[in-house]
């Protein structure tokens, strides 16, 4: 194979893997033992799903409520004056529109990267902390600061699951690495939203899509069925529309991506279902009462922020909020 199209391979792999922080925490100065690559896995970055994740990385980024945590100024110090941000000034940052609403800007990625590639010299909720601690003081507030917390732990989230694993060790093609960049734009949005989602990953992903494309007509033979064979992979791999028969989509999948893509993705279709399915619920109850007439003005926003937080685990109820239009707690 060139060398131009094995880099694009290489590099195409790492931006699948839930995004650039995981290439980042393997590549940056200072990075930490904890998540730095082996050079066997480095090697195996060059294939599809080949590359396992560093031994602790995935460890690193759960709680561990057993380990002692420092000050903010202590990792503050630890980081930025002893440690491999010293000299470096805080990336990227936060911006509030009109109606306290943070706005989802790549800046926030950028921001929440860089915390991540100090793991292994602080932990993760020390390094909640400390962007915290930042938020509050760049935002002026705690509500700000609480929206961007929600963001993190639903970035984090992310991370944990589209962390490279161990798998087929078979070469890449134009077509698997499109599907696994469409694989991981919904989950992209399935746990980010549509808008975070868009703002952190939007543009990676449509310069990816771009280059896959290129290199597959750069590539392409005049072998029969190949055209139809890279038609009809967007069209199984996209999400169901309402009402489509299921069953004849997902046998479709299989014929065409093989039984494991096509379980991928019904598992992506189910979790998306489930959420619209909460959000309708949810968006009923909250229409019922907002027309209360009986209720008070706090007594119907007590009622909606109980509903929001009954209904939704803590990192998804800022999501919630949006797509419901309602205001942030507080907000």
């Amino acid at each position: 194979m060139p060398v131009r199209r094995t880099t694009l391979w290489a590099g195409a792999t790492l931006l699948l893997c839930g995004g650039l922080w995981w290439a980042w925490a393997a590549q940056a100065p200072g990075a930490r033992a904890a998540v730095r690559l082996s050079p066997a896995a480095a090697q195996d970055a060059t294939t599809v799903g080949a590359r396992p994740a560093p031994p602790n990385a995935v460890d690193a980024l759960q709680p561990d409520p057993t380990r002692s945590q420092r000050g903010v100024a202590q990792v503050r110090q630890a980081l930025f004056e002893r440690g491999s941000l010293r000299g470096v000034q805080p990336d990227g940052g936060f911006r509030l529109d009109a109606q306290g609403r943070l706005i989802p800007d790549r800046a926030v990625r950028r921001r929440f990267d860089q915390l991540l590639t100090t793991l292994g010299e602080a932990s993760i909720e020390e390094l909640g902390a400390l962007l915290q601690q930042q938020a509050r003081a760049e935002l002026g507030g705690d509500d700000g600061a609480a929206q961007v917390m929600a963001v993190w732990e639903r970035y984090l989230q992310l991370q944990r699951q589209l962390a490279p694993a161990g798998g087929t060790s078979s070469p890449p093609t134009a077509d698997s690495l499109t599907l696994a960049l469409q694989e991981r734009a919904r989950q992209r949005r399935l746990v980010l939203g549509n808008d975070w989602a868009e703002a952190f990953y939007g543009d990676e992903e449509a310069a990816l899509q771009a280059r896959l494309s290129s290199e597959a007509e750069a590539a392409a033979s005049p072998a029969p069925g190949r055209d139809s064979q890279a038609t009809t992979l967007p069209s199984v791999a996209r999400a169901p529309q309402p009402g489509e028969d299921l069953a004849a989509l997902q046998r479709q999948r299989e014929a065409t991506l093989g039984p494991e893509a096509a379980a991928r993705l019904q598992a992506l279709d189910q979790a998306q279902a489930a959420w619209a399915q909460k959000v309708t619920e949810a968006r009923s109850q909250v229409t019922r009462l907002q027309g209360a007439a009986e209720l008070s003005a706090v007594q119907r926003q007590q009622a909606i922020d109980q509903l929001i937080e009954s209904r939704f685990a803590p990192q998804d109820r800022l999501r919630a909020r949006a797509v419901l239009g309602l205001a942030p707690v507080g907000g």
